[in-house]
């Protein structure tokens, strides 16, 4: 059995198995546990973006909620995969249809469900009419506008916000110390650095996934080891090619650039982590100047895209960014 968890990767390892166990959103695992203490149990639809918990704060939901009745009376479902009417007529109307006893209603988990069909949601709302004395539906979903409103009318809706960055670096080192793997704390910030998604916890478990492969026996891993690894672009350069554009060095931001390039790296990769760190960083204070050159970015990465990535139009890049800065107030 050990043999057994140990294989597995740490996202699916470390996946909490009680509410208490989830990182974020606070607010919202008092309410899910209320419902369980109640044993009020509504049909819930959890919304928000990728990486925020949703998946495993339903799996945690019904896991306490059934207790050792989770594998008989649970059905887990991707809606990704499995998304078109049949599977609403077959798999969850058959579930639906099998008596329950023990008080406990049957649970039926449909993950990433704005990906399901019109037609499949039309049929699953009439299941769920049919059959709401017996079966409660748990639905995650990153873009609510695709799911019906027939289905979004019967369900309590509750939004998983951003994780706090304190919760995600207090849940990476929990997992290292697990695990042994020794960081310090700013390769930690390095694998949140180049996660695009700040609050994105699963990427950033599939990154410590690589650390974990590649660097198990170094006595220290430092946040070099994690800019090679990820093969970005670091953060802390581009942080410094800001902070000279800031300072009115055109010259300087021009040769941090041309070495990345020099490096290897991609245009667009440079274009992603320069986007990054203009939304997160503190350089830039204006919201207007944010806006110009995040645009401007876009629209040099949709060129670099297309194969058009010299160091001459890099450049070009470098000086727009350069003129945007220098127009702040």
């Amino acid at each position: 059995m050990e043999n057994i968890e140990e294989s597995l990767p740490l996202i699916e390892k470390y996946r909490p198995l009680i509410l208490d166990d989830i990182v974020g959103n606070k607010n919202q695992i008092i309410f899910l546990k209320k419902f369980i203490e109640s044993k009020n149990i509504p049909n819930l639809l959890l919304t928000g973006d990728p990486g925020g918990g949703k998946t495993s704060a339903v799996l945690a939901f019904a896991n306490q909620y059934l207790g050792p009745l989770y594998k008989d009376y649970c059905m887990e479902l991707n809606a990704s995969d499995e998304r078109g009417i049949e599977v609403v007529r077959s798999k969850i109307k058959i579930f639906s249809q099998r008596k329950s006893c023990c008080n406990k209603f049957k649970i039926i988990i449909l993950d990433e469900s704005d990906n399901m069909t019109t037609p499949a949601q039309l049929a699953l709302k009439r299941t769920m009419e049919q059959y709401e004395d017996s079966t409660k539906f748990l639905f995650t979903c990153n873009n609510i506008e695709n799911v019906i409103s027939g289905i979004q009318s019967r369900c309590k809706i509750m939004y998983f916000g951003k994780i706090e960055k304190e919760d995600i670096l207090a849940r990476l080192r929990f997992i290292c110390q697990k695990e042994n793997i020794n960081m310090t704390n700013e390769s930690l910030q390095a694998i949140i650095d180049l996660t695009e998604n700040k609050s994105d916890l699963r990427e950033m478990l599939n990154k410590l996934e690589l650390v974990k492969a590649n660097y198990y026996d170094l006595e220290i891993i430092n946040q070099e080891h994690i800019f090679n690894l990820c093969d970005k672009p670091s953060p802390l350069l581009i942080r410094d090619f800001l902070e000279v554009l800031n300072n009115g060095n055109l010259k300087e931001g021009i040769l941090i650039i041309n070495n990345l390039k020099n490096d290897g790296y991609q245009s667009s990769d440079i274009c992603i982590t320069l986007n990054n760190e203009i939304l997160n960083g503190c350089i830039i204070k204006s919201e207007l100047v944010k806006r110009d050159l995040i645009s401007c970015i876009g629209n040099f990465n949709m060129f670099f895209l297309e194969g058009n990535e010299s160091l001459l139009q890099i450049g070009g890049m470098v000086v727009e960014i350069f003129k945007i800065m220098r127009k702040k107030t």
